[in-house]
């Protein structure tokens, strides 16, 4: 896993959300890859070595936001995930298809830095740990496909994604799930 600080010191979760809001408001200015840590450090306020002891990459700060801000990934969901972390009774593919399209329609704009920054890979990052947190794939015979489903899973969704994105986000939630539905269920093949 990559390194985030996960702690709860009320300076050090300021000072990661004052990173991650510069990243998000640069990179809405200009491309990904031309941003510099010195520049999201100075647009912040914060000192590089803090940056490094909060995130340690640019790719960390574009995870922090994905996981803390513009995230209901299927660990989210209610039946994603059963009561002190047991697995659930079930998991409804549907209800995640519903669910991330919904997501993929009111976060647009954000998917949009991610597609056209080529980051998405930072996106099926989430969604792939999510899927392999939820405990979809706990029971028989899931779990020895779980990280081949979680994956099946997550590349599928952020390919939606960047035809979502490529279509100019023309397309409703409820039209982009009946898609995603069809295409998981097999019925485009």
């Amino acid at each position: 896993m990559k390194y985030l600080y996960c702690g709860t010191n009320k300076t050090a979760l300021a000072s990661q959300e004052q990173i991650a809001n510069a990243l998000l408001g640069l990179m809405k200015e200009k491309p990904y890859d031309t941003i510099s840590v010195s520049e999201i450090c100075r647009l912040a306020g914060v000192s590089r070595q803090t940056f490094y002891s909060l995130y340690q990459s640019k790719e960390n700060v574009v995870i922090h936001i994905l996981q803390n801000f513009y995230c209901d990934l299927p660990a989210d969901h209610p039946s994603g995930i059963g009561p002190a972390g047991e697995a659930p009774e079930s998991c409804h593919m549907q209800d995640f298809c519903r669910d991330y399209c919904s997501y993929l329609t009111e976060h647009a704009d954000f998917i949009r830095l991610l597609v056209e920054n080529d980051i998405t890979h930072l996106l099926y990052d989430s969604i792939y740990e999510s899927m392999t947190e939820c405990g979809c794939f706990s029971g028989e015979p899931q779990a020895e496909l779980g990280s081949y489903s979680a994956g099946f899973i997550a590349s599928g969704f952020v390919g939606i994604a960047k035809v979502y994105v490529e279509r100019d986000c023309r397309d409703g939630a409820g039209e982009l799930a009946d898609t995603l539905i069809a295409l998981f269920s097999g019925s485009f093949l």
